[in-house]
C-alpha cells in the first residue's frame, strides 16, 4: 500500500574542499533540473573554499539551501542537517562529485513517482566499473555492490540515494557519530531488518571517487581509521547477537588480511587505532540504535532474494 505521495524531490549535497568540483558539476545539475520540482540543500563543511559563490552563479535563491557550518561536523551530519531543512517528499543524496546527463532528474523523478515509499540506489560509474547500492561482503562487510550482481542492493549509496523524506528522518538519518564511511551502509542494514526493500535504478551518473580526499596527506589515513572503526561500529549497531557473535570470528580473520593491506600502504597505525576505537566504542554504538536489527532471516533473505 502506498502511504507516500511524490511531490517534489530534494538534493542534497554535503560539501568539503569541493569548490572545484562543483564548479564542474552543478551546471549539470541545473540543466538536469529544468523545470523539474526540483530543489537543492548544500551543506558546506569547509565554507571558506568559495563554494556559496559558485552555487549563487548557477541558481536562482529561491531554489537552493547553503548550510555553512565551518566546524566540519562530518558526512553524515551535514546529510542530516539539510535533511531537516527539506520540504519536498523525497530526497536525493548526492556527492558534489557526481555529473547528471540532462535525462537523470526526470527519470529518477519518474522513478521515485512510480513507487514513492521505496528507497532507491541510483547508479554510480567509478574506478572503471559500474555500481548500484550497496552491497554484503564476507572482508569488508559492505561494499559498493557491482551493477552485474543478480541481487538486489541492501541500500543505497550515500553518493547517490532516494529516500522519502519522512522514512528517513524516522529512522534518524545517518549515525552521525560515524563522520563518514560506513553509515549509509548502517542505515541500510537497518531499514532491510525492517522489510523495507531498496530498488535499484537503472540510471548510471559519472562519479569522481572521492574528491575530498585528493590533496591532502592526512585524509588517507584518517579515512583507514575510519574505515576500520566504523566497520565494527556498523555490525555492533546494526546485526543481533546471534549473528553478532557468528561474524565476529569471521571480521577478525577479515582485519587480519586487512591489516595486511594496510601495511602495504602504509596505513597500518591508523587502521589499528581504528581497530581499538571499534572495539571501545561498540557497546555505545549499540545502544544508539533499539529498533530491528540485521540477523540470520534478514541474511537469508538477502542471499536467496534476486534482482529487485
Amino acid at each position: 500500500m502506498t502511504t507516500t505521495t511524490f511531490d517534489g524531490l530534494t538534493v542534497v549535497t554535503v560539501l568539503y574542499r569541493s569548490v572545484g568540483m562543483l564548479a564542474g558539476t552543478l551546471p549539470t545539475w541545473v540543466r538536469s533540473a529544468g523545470e523539474l520540482p526540483v530543489r537543492f540543500v548544500f551543506a558546506d563543511n569547509w565554507p571558506a573554499d568559495g563554494c556559496a559563490e559558485v552555487i549563487a552563479a548557477n541558481l536562482g535563491a529561491d531554489r537552493y539551501t547553503y548550510l555553512p557550518d565551518d566546524t566540519n561536523p562530518g558526512f553524515a551530519a551535514g546529510c542530516n542537517r539539510a535533511a531537516e531543512t527539506a520540504t519536498t517528499s523525497h530526497l536525493l543524496l548526492l556527492n558534489p562529485d557526481v555529473w547528471l546527463p540532462d535525462d537523470a532528474l526526470a527519470r529518477i523523478c519518474a522513478a521515485v513517482a512510480a513507487d514513492p515509499d521505496a528507497p532507491i540506489a541510483v547508479g554510480l560509474a567509478m574506478h572503471g566499473g559500474e555500481y548500484v547500492g550497496i552491497g554484503l561482503n564476507p572482508v569488508s562487510l559492505f561494499i559498493d555492490r557491482p551493477a552485474t550482481v543478480d541481487r538486489a542492493p541492501l541500500g543505497p549509496s550515500g553518493g547517490a540515494a532516494v529516500f522519502p523524506t519522512g522514512l528517513y528522518r524516522r529512522f534518524g538519518g545517518f549515525d552521525e557519530h560515524l563522520f563518514a564511511w560506513g553509515e549509509d551502509a548502517d542505515l541500510a542494514f537497518r531499514l532491510y531488518a525492517a522489510g523495507l526493500r531498496t530498488r535499484g535504478l537503472d540510471v548510471v551518473l559519472p562519479h569522481a571517487g572521492g574528491h575530498s580526499v585528493d590533496g591532502d596527506d592526512r585524509l588517507p589515513g584518517f579515512r583507514a581509521f575510519l574505515l576500520a572503526r566504523n566497520r565494527l561500529l556498523v555490525a555492533a549497531r546494526t546485526f543481533t547477537w546471534p549473528l553478532l557473535l557468528v561474524a565476529a570470528p569471521v571480521l577478525a580473520l577479515a582485519h587480519l588480511a586487512l591489516a595486511a593491506r594496510r601495511m602495504r600502504q602504509g596505513l597500518l597505525r591508523p587502521f589499528l587505532r581504528g581497530v581499538g576505537r571499534g572495539l571501545v566504542e561498540g557497546p555505545a554504538a549499540r545502544r544508539r540504535w533499539t529498533g530491528r536489527r540485521f540477523g540470520f532471516a534478514s541474511l537469508l533473505g538477502y542471499l536467496t532474494v534476486g534482482r529487485a
